[in-house]
């Protein structure tokens, strides 16, 4: 019989907590389920086990990033969108740096609610990128240019590669303004 007030979502909730403290790669069952005051083995009546528990993470960080580069675009076009969904993106692996790296573990997963929700952080970028083109091959290349540009600085900038000398914020901007400029070429020729 499971634990009153135990289930999947806080599981989960605590898992993502153990994540941000520890490390993404520390995270075991043994650990939570000590941080949730059960026998690891209670843990399986609400996961399946630490894989599972992998995919339920990287899909709460892909909803959580998502979120944040919806309303960071919301009521915006084009160029200022896409500002404003680099400095989202760039903020929200700032504020959650070991979710993020849960996002980057599981790349493939056969997960169907993980690639969903991957689909919507795509749906930002492509309906952006739309206002410039309607080449779908454009538009997805685009896209990937662009999610390349984010996350190459933020992991560099995580890493600890970039001078404190000089905003990083301006830097990423500075960026996403020549990413803007060739989509504002492409919008004039098309």
């Amino acid at each position: 019989m499971p634990r009153q007030g135990l289930n999947t979502e806080k599981v989960v909730k605590t898992a993502a907590l153990l994540v941000e403290e520890n490390g993404y790669e520390s995270l075991t069952l043994h650990k939570l389920a000590s941080k949730l005051n059960v026998k690891p083995a209670s843990l399986y009546t609400h996961i399946k086990g630490i894989d599972e528990l992998y995919v339920f993470l990287a899909n709460m960080a892909l909803k959580q990033l998502s979120a944040m580069m919806l309303d960071a675009a919301e009521g915006k076009k084009r160029g200022d969108a896409l500002r404003a969904v680099s400095v989202a993106y760039s903020n929200y692996v700032r504020q959650n740096p070991e979710m993020y790296q849960m996002i980057m573990k599981i790349p493939h997963s056969n997960s169907e609610e993980l690639i969903k929700t991957g689909r919507i952080v795509k749906s930002v970028l492509f309906k952006i990128l739309s206002q410039y083109t309607a080449d779908n091959s454009k538009i997805i290349f685009y896209s990937r240019y662009y999610h390349s540009i984010l996350h190459g600085f933020v992991s560099l900038d995580r890493a600890g590669f970039f001078d404190d000398k000089f905003s990083t914020d301006v830097s990423l901007l500075n960026l996403v303004d020549k990413f803007i400029e060739q989509l504002e070429e492409l919008w004039t020729i098309s």
